[in-house]
């Protein structure tokens, strides 16, 4: 599936938030769609005869009972995938900022694990250009835009225009 990044206006912090709590959120959606679709797969595949159930209950005490209590009480809920993707973003949001001389692209991979989701929007849309197509493209447009007769639009005008024109 290609990432096709939206195009949204920048109003204010919190619909910049709001737009990546959406973005995790789906990306949380399809990663529990794939790995329910793998189990029911793997379910259908492999399946173990009642004979050699690995795991029978007996009536003799076993050191593993007093384990098994623990780890089904120590399982965090799981929750929605928008309430998942608000607890993440706020977990990024309460770290520290990363120095300007560091590269972000390292900080990411170092904490993929901790910032699971955000770190593939991250890879996404912190990538570079492979060629420098979409560049001269916009340089073409600046120039068509910037001609003799036009030589006395301001800076921010040709900004505006160039954004509109990059964006149409």
């Amino acid at each position: 599936m290609k990432y096709v990044p939206k195009i949204v206006p920048i109003l204010s912090l919190e619909s910049v938030k709001q737009n990546v709590i959406e973005l995790t959120a789906e990306k949380i959606s399809l990663k529990r769609s794939e790995v329910l679709e793998h189990l029911e797969h793997s379910t259908e595949t492999t399946q173990i005869p009642e004979s050699t159930n690995l795991f029978e209950e007996s009536n003799e005490p076993s050191i593993w009972d007093n384990v098994d209590q623990k780890v089904v009480q120590m399982q965090p809920s799981i929750g929605t995938s928008t309430s998942q993707a608000i607890t993440e973003i706020q977990r990024y949001l309460d770290d520290t900022i990363i120095k300007r001389n560091l590269d972000p692209l390292t900080w990411w991979f170092e904490h993929q694990y901790y910032y699971r989701f955000l770190s593939i929007l991250a890879r996404k849309t912190l990538c570079c250009l492979g060629s420098s197509v979409p560049c001269e493209r916009v340089f073409s447009k600046a120039g068509l835009i910037v001609s003799d007769r036009r030589n006395r639009l301001k800076s921010t005008k040709i900004q505006q225009l160039l954004f509109l024109n990059n964006n149409s």
